[in-house]
């Protein structure tokens, strides 16, 4: 059991989540990313404690892969580009955010290579997960300058993704 008190952060309003609105590929280790890709910007003054984060398939993969959550191996002040953005809404249920300070793209051209933070599922070519989580109640961090995303190893995921994060005091 956590201590992390999402309630009490959520209603402070320091609660935000994002999920892509169509079906998305992962891309594999790369400064180009698809799929859902939060991102800290550098200067924010904030960090991101991730509280959740998901993917679902949308079809069965073509060959055995793993999907996995990936990240910056360092913060850069470079801001993402060619972005394709996507909505943050506050977890409150009191709709589109105005006060996030994270980012959220489905498509972004990102200043460092990402690399493989933790495995969420393998999938074969004969079955898919209709849900993948993991959990880290706060564990993973998104400093300003960095961000995650989810990614892939060996085959290419098309799902849905979401993550849901506290914005706190860098």
């Amino acid at each position: 059991m956590s201590n992390f008190d999402v309630v009490s952060y959520n209603r402070q309003g320091k609660m935000y989540f994002a999920c892509n609105q169509a079906n998305k590929a992962t891309t594999a280790l790369s400064t180009t990313a698809t799929g859902l890709i939060l991102q800290n910007p550098w200067g924010s003054g904030k960090k991101l404690l991730v509280v959740d984060a998901r993917f679902a398939f949308s079809a069965v993969p073509t060959a055995a892969g793993a999907v996995m959550l990936s990240g910056g191996n360092t913060p850069s002040s470079t801001a993402p580009t060619s972005l394709t953005a996507d909505t943050i809404w506050a977890a409150d249920g009191s709709g589109v955010s105005t006060t996030a300070v994270a980012r959220v793209y489905t498509i972004a051209t990102l200043a460092v290579v990402n690399v493989y933070i933790a495995p969420l599922s393998v999938a074969s070519s004969t079955s898919a997960s209709a849900d993948m989580s993991k959990l880290p109640e706060g564990g993973m961090i998104v400093v300003p300058g960095n961000y995650l995303m989810f990614s892939h190893v060996t085959t290419v995921a098309t799902g849905i993704g979401s993550f849901l994060w506290v914005e706190v005091p860098a």
